[in-house]
């Protein structure tokens, strides 16, 4: 599957041109565009990227990719990863730790790439749900999480870089993924969950055939 994310990072790579700005997405798919991006700096391509993480950020200064913040500039394209995507290109992500960053990075981007290996695309989500919690009170957010029939967990020895835990919940079904990305953030105490909706412009997906791609800039 190693070889499926890098393929899919690397075309994802080639839709960036002289002078964008371009989130940096974070995780394991995502690096391998970052390095791809700092190979393309070296050969002489000027772009500017804005990190979703700190783990991102310093991988993109070890490839020489010069750095800004969101507050700088308007996101030209962002390449990013999913943990999985549906046949709508609703996303579940948050597997990395870096959703409330990547959501800002994405909802501020003309254009939102994700890259995936095959077994990310889905008919119907099972992923358990990222969903991103202050420390204070966190358990009577979990229980209000139950209510809505999600059973949480929060994920140990972790914390993100805005200091806040995550609750990874699993559940039966989710039918209305834009109702429920909406209906998690009214509960007081999360501060974003993992349900991407309607941000994802192509999905580059790498198969065992090779590269297919979802949706159209």
């Amino acid at each position: 599957m190693e070889e499926l994310k890098r393929m899919a990072a690397v075309h994802a790579a080639s839709y960036i041109e002289d002078g964008m700005i371009v989130g940096l997405g974070t995780g394991s798919t995502a690096k391998y565009a970052v390095e791809k991006i700092g190979e393309m700096v070296r050969e002489g391509m000027e772009v500017v990227g804005i990190a979703t993480s700190k783990e991102t950020e310093q991988i993109a200064r070890d490839a020489g990719i010069p750095l800004s913040e969101l507050n700088e500039h308007d996101i030209d394209i962002t390449i990013d990863g999913a943990d999985q995507v549906d046949g709508n290109l609703n996303l579940i992500k948050g597997g990395g730790g870096a959703l409330l960053r990547e959501k800002m990075v994405a909802s501020c981007s003309k254009k939102e790439i994700i890259v995936v290996d095959e077994s990310k695309v889905v008919d119907s989500f099972s992923f358990p749900l990222p969903v991103e919690v202050v420390k204070f009170g966190w358990e009577s957010v979990a229980k209000k999480l139950r209510a809505f029939g999600f059973t949480p967990k929060l994920r140990e020895g972790f914390i993100t870089d805005n200091g806040n835990y995550i609750l990874d919940c699993r559940y039966s079904n989710i039918e209305d993924a834009e109702e429920m990305e909406t209906m998690l953030n009214t509960i007081p105490g999360v501060v974003e969950n993992g349900l991407f909706v309607g941000l994802a412009d192509v999905v580059v997906v790498g198969t065992k055939r090779g590269i297919r791609i979802l949706g159209s800039i």
